[in-house]
């Protein structure tokens, strides 16, 4: 694993917008191997969950699944003193879909803490990234650059045509994903956004053509030569 960094990211005032900038902190950890399919007997898992592991056909998806729930709780252990065990994803909808899971509580196990931050996981091949952000909404990605090896199809269906210009190498087009996936994943929905209804060019978001437009920032998170990862940061909408 590798340690964990504090990502500043320049906070807009508006999408696109020349106002006040705000810096806000995202702390980020990655790791490069993934931990057994089979889950510790001490981390909480939600039917949902269970339904989730169980559905996986292949023992990485599950790797990666719990990999993730793992580095989240170690991470609330480490800097905040949660029992291991003693939080849980929870789901939440509003009238647009369901929204991203958030941390809640585990029952019974009575931590009372201040508010929990927001949480994202990301996972590609070996490597699970996940981010916290106490002020904000927070969204990762991470990408592995062999997956965009002949992905002109992919990059069709996520990219601009300005975006796309832009892409001369499968780094480039890591990047460019990472990019879109964290600023959607930042807002809530992920991709069951459009990503073509999100343009970022220069490391800024400079269109935003969805009912779930929010002031959205990014920023890249320093990683292994064999991926790319980006943070993003949105104001937010829910009460924790």
């Amino acid at each position: 694993m590798s340690p964990v960094v504090g990502v500043p990211v320049s906070f807009p005032a508006e999408v696109g917008g020349s106002g006040p900038i705000r810096t806000i902190e995202a702390r980020v950890e990655i790791a490069d191997r993934l931990v057994d399919a089979e889950p510790p007997s001490w981390l909480p898992l939600t039917d949902d969950d269970r339904a989730r592991l169980a559905a996986f056909r292949r023992e990485a998806d599950a790797r990666r699944f719990l990999t993730g729930r793992i580095l989240v709780h170690r991470r609330l252990h480490e800097e905040r003193g949660v029992p291991l065990g003693g939080a849980r994803f929870a789901r939440r909808f509003t009238a647009a879909g369901e929204w991203k899971p958030i941390l809640s509580a585990e029952p019974g196990r009575g931590w009372a803490g201040a508010a929990w931050p927001d949480v994202s996981i990301s996972h590609s091949g070996t490597f699970v990234a996940v981010a916290f952000c106490e002020e904000a909404e927070v969204g990762i990605d991470i990408e592995q650059h062999s997956s965009f090896v002949d992905a002109e199809d992919m990059l069709a269906l996520a990219l601009t045509p300005a975006e796309r210009a832009r892409v001369s190498s499968i780094a480039d087009a890591a990047r460019a994903f990472t990019a879109k996936e964290a600023v959607l994943k930042a807002v809530g929905f992920g991709l069951a956004i459009d990503p073509l209804r999100v343009e970022i060019l220069d490391g800024a978001v400079r269109c935003f053509d969805h009912v779930e437009r929010r002031p959205v920032a990014l920023a890249p998170v320093p990683a292994s030569a064999l991926v790319s990862a980006t943070v993003a940061i949105a104001p937010r909408v829910f009460a924790v």
